[in-house]
């Protein structure tokens, strides 16, 4: 894979980590790496100004400032607009998820060297490990996820986190609608309710330490709507089933 990779950062006021992160995925995969956009989400602090920073250094990183109304799902699709035309896969990442940097090797050979369509970094299945993981928000992911795989059939054990590796006809096919965190959701439902191999690798998933700052992620502000992704779920599911009754 020869600069054929957009790499998408989503960052609001993150300017303890983005620099890291721009960094860590330069000097790890340059050659891989056509484009990294850093999507900045109306940013208070010094974010926008460390991402310009290196944007003036080196022209694989673009800027993209947005305005209000914030929201993880305005800011990824944002992202999904402005993917470089000629871009093959598209990874999308928080902007701190500096110790998952040297785990994206894993996940571009598993694109590359198995027959699928993508790869989630998985944080529950053998191999998984769980750092500083707040209980009660692991205890409502795995209800969350019980209930899409009871409802769907989806093998997969964790679509909600925003460490993906997709081609690009993914990330450009599909009907996204969440405008918060629950896009994450989507990203991970989406994809294999429409018939596309989606494939997992293990991973190590450290929460925020203090001197990372503090997370926007709150179950009980946001626990709707990934309630609606279900909805949507079930209407793309009827839709593909009506496409092949015509077929």
């Amino acid at each position: 894979m020869k600069e054929a990779l957009s790499i998408i950062l989503i960052a609001h006021n993150e300017e303890k980590n983005i620099g890291s992160m721009i960094e860590g995925l330069l000097k790890h995969y340059s050659k891989e790496i056509m484009e990294i956009l850093v999507v900045d989400d109306a940013s208070t602090d010094e974010t926008a100004a460390i991402a310009e920073s290196w944007q003036r250094r080196n022209l694989k990183v673009k800027l993209i400032l947005r305005t209000p109304p914030c929201g993880v799902g305005r800011a990824l699709r944002t992202g999904f607009s402005h993917v470089h035309p000629q871009a093959k896969y598209i990874l999308t990442m928080d902007s701190d998820f500096t110790k998952n940097i040297e785990q994206v090797s894993s996940l571009l050979e598993v694109i590359e060297k198995s027959d699928c369509d993508g790869v989630i970094g998985s944080r529950f299945i053998p191999g998984s490990i769980l750092i500083n993981y707040p209980l009660l928000k692991k205890l409502m992911n795995r209800l969350f996820h019980a209930l899409v795989r009871r409802i769907f059939h989806i093998q997969q054990h964790d679509l909600t986190n925003n460490f993906k590796l997709y081609k690009v006809e993914i990330i450009k096919g599909m009907p996204w609608r969440s405008n918060d965190f629950a896009l994450n959701a989507e990203t991970g439902i989406f994809p294999i309710i429409a018939g596309y191999n989606v494939k997992e690798f293990p991973v190590v998933w450290a929460g925020r330490s203090q001197d990372m700052g503090k997370t926007k992620f709150s179950i009980f502000k946001f626990g709707g709507s990934y309630i609606r992704v279900i909805f949507y779920s079930w209407i793309l599911l009827r839709q593909k089933r009506k496409i092949s009754l015509k077929l």
